[in-house]
């Protein structure tokens, strides 16, 4: 029995320094920033999320303004890890070279992605109206969505005050 306890402390220990060391890592931030904005989505008149290193080190900040104009936003320190592997997503797009897409739906009622990325030698902004986020954009708004969504929950919510009133008008039948 003790040992048993042994190995899930020794364990538990392990867990905790191999965190400790990812987030000692030695990290160059090399001006890096990326950004989305989502301008008049479905989820809200606006929303986003940004990576950045040069304020206060690696971190990841998301915000959302609903239809009723409330700002919602969480901002958290990421490990120059998961900071570096966002990076190479994004890098891997060729950001340096996009242009405002083509081969969007570009409806006027489609939401507005309006794109900023930088680093220490490079920087482009560009946009695409569309309901869906095209290949390689979407690589971008993808990576950037996945880091700030682990381990958190949504912001605000994500059922309309119409389709709660319909639920609520089915169950009280």
């Amino acid at each position: 029995m003790k040992r048993v306890i042994f190995i899930a402390v020794l364990a538990a220990c392990s867990g905790r320094q191999n965190q400790a060391n990812r987030e000692m890592q030695e990290f160059e931030c090399h001006d890096r920033r990326a950004s989305y904005v989502a301008i008049k989505h479905i989820a809200g008149e606006e929303l986003g999320v940004l990576i950045d290193c040069a304020e206060t080190g690696p971190r990841i900040k998301r915000w959302k303004i609903e239809k009723s104009g409330q700002r919602l936003e969480d901002e958290r320190a990421i490990t120059p890890s998961d900071f570096n592997k966002v990076w190479k997503e994004i890098d891997g797009t060729g950001w340096a070279l996009l242009k405002n897409c083509a081969n969007g739906s570009l409806d006027k009622r489609d939401p507005v992605y309006q794109f900023d990325i930088k680093d220490d030698t490079n920087k482009a902004t560009f946009e695409c109206q569309t309901r869906e986020v095209p290949y390689p954009y979407n690589d971008i708004t993808d990576a950037l969505d996945l880091m700030a969504a682990q381990g958190h929950k949504q912001l605000g919510d994500d059922e309309p005050p119409e389709a709660k009133a319909l639920e609520h008008k089915d169950k009280n039948r």
